[in-house]
């Protein structure tokens, strides 16, 4: 049976706001001592791409962001901080306060109106780092997980055989009715690391505020360079149109693959699963859409 879908991409592409770019996982070597990039230089680069955002998410530590913010009034700048002392969640905010100094489900219930995280859930292909089960244990629950971290991609972490993608740990929550938003970042430690990840959020402010909104109702979406159009959702009806041809894929609970196709344009109708999210790849990148969400009645 057909089932309307929520959509959280709805007004997006049309009338005020814009598709803004930006990571919300990134370190200075001013406070994290695993970086080499002074924070003046990571800016050069995220404005070098035209990046809109940007979040400096130091661990145990909350950068402070005035003088950039100053400097550079066309950019959104945001504050946060990599809570560290178990595995690794990210607290990002217009002001954050500094709660990695509680433990970590007391910084969690204190972090009201700020974007939690999950870390690169296993950033070894052989190991995890954040289990399903763990999470599940968090109380509250952040708001979303990188399903995509460029910094361990192709072995440039200090770890052999380590992985960048998440999208199993993501199905296996979403399967279990665990609703989170998920992010794609470069977690930039070292200048190869730029540009390998990024978030695309449809702001309607263009400010530090807007953007955390914006993020925080999903609607954004993760990629490594692939591009969309388009999102609408009529009914039981989802359509996805990309900017450029790629191999696209709706994927239901547990991960399983509902339909995959070639093109710009993809479309399916929904019938009754607990979850719908759309992923695609091709020589320009991959991305990542959130997912939909049966329709409250």
């Amino acid at each position: 049976m057909a089932i309307p879908l929520s959509n959280p991409y709805e007004g997006c592409g049309t009338g005020r706001g814009a598709w803004v770019r930006g990571s919300l996982h990134g370190h200075s070597s001013e406070h994290s001592g695993c970086s080499s990039v002074p924070l003046a230089d990571g800016i050069e680069r995220y404005r070098a791409v035209g990046a809109g955002f940007m979040a400096v998410t130091d661990h145990d530590h909350v950068t402070d962001l005035s003088e950039v913010r100053a400097r550079y009034p066309d950019m959104a700048f945001l504050e946060g901080f990599e809570h560290s002392s178990a595995e690794n969640v990210l607290f990002v905010g217009e002001r954050v306060l500094p709660l990695h100094w509680l433990p970590l489900n007391d910084a969690l219930a204190a972090a009201g109106g700020l974007l939690t995280v999950v870390c690169h859930p296993r950033p070894r292909a052989d190991d995890d780092y954040w289990t399903v089960a763990k999470i599940l244990a968090l109380s509250p629950r952040p708001v979303g997980i990188e399903v995509y971290n460029g910094h361990y991609l192709g072995g440039r972490a200090p770890w052999k055989r380590t992985n960048p993608l998440y999208t199993e740990t993501w199905d296996a929550l979403l399967s279990r009715g665990i609703r989170m938003w998920g992010y794609a970042n470069d977690d930039f430690h070292d200048p190869p690391d730029f540009g390998r990840a990024w978030n695309m959020a449809w702001v309607e402010t263009p400010t530090a505020a807007g953007v955390v909104q914006a993020l925080a109702s999903g609607r954004c979406y993760g990629t490594t360079g692939l591009l969309v159009e388009s999102v609408a959702v009529e009914g039981p009806d989802v359509k996805v149109r990309l900017a450029g041809p790629a191999e696209g894929r709706f994927i239901g609970p547990t991960g399983r693959v509902l339909s995959r196709s070639a093109g710009k344009d993809f479309a399916w109708r929904h019938s009754g699963e607990t979850y719908l999210r759309f992923e695609a790849q091709a020589d320009a990148g991959r991305l990542w859409l959130q997912p939909f969400f049966p329709a409250a009645p």
